[in-house]
């Protein structure tokens, strides 16, 4: 079966019709209808959108046992600021609220005091940060990887450039 005929197919036994699918998905109806159909090979991030609102893992309209190939050209790239992160695995792809990203920076701060639902863990390839949890600060460098709970305040400020591996696992709601 196509990935199309699969998308179809649990759309359906879902009660969705694809113009409800398009606006969850935030694309046009012909866009949905044209993937569908299998007229349109859509990209790992419109893909993974699809099996999110569609509540299963991306792999899941694949053949077990095939490879996956994520083209370094598909990889969606967010900036913000001096934060440059580039989206190697979208949600969806290894599992239903997992994200893994690449992300580099420069001297500063980089991610400002926030908390979110879920856990990451990050691995930094190279340069030094300060990490702020809660109301302590940790010094980190290259080779050190720190695993949290994103439900406590955290911050980060690169001391120098930085390049980094997060993996973020979505907690459900």
């Amino acid at each position: 079966m196509k990935v199309g005929s699969k998308i179809r197919e649990r759309r359906k036994s879902l009660g969705l019709t694809m113009r409800q699918l398009a606006q969850r998905v935030g694309v046009s109806y012909l866009t949905i209808h044209r993937v569908e159909m299998d007229k349109l090979s859509p990209s790992v991030a419109l893909l993974s959108s699809i099996a999110e609102h569609l509540g299963q893992s991306i792999m899941e309209f694949f053949d077990q046992g095939r490879l996956t190939v994520v083209r370094a050209e598909a990889a969606r790239i967010i900036k913000s600021g001096k934060l440059k992160l580039r989206l190697l695995v979208p949600k969806g792809l290894i599992g239903e609220g997992i994200s893994v990203s690449a992300g580099e920076s420069q001297k500063g701060e980089i991610v400002s005091k926030h908390r979110h639902r879920g856990f990451e863990l990050t691995y930094i390839i190279k340069g030094k940060h300060i990490f702020r949890y809660g109301s302590e600060d940790y010094e980190l460098g290259g080779g050190d990887l720190i695993y949290f709970d994103g439900r406590t305040p955290h911050s980060v400020t690169a001391l120098e450039p930085i390049q980094f591996i997060s993996v973020y696992f979505r907690e459900k709601a």
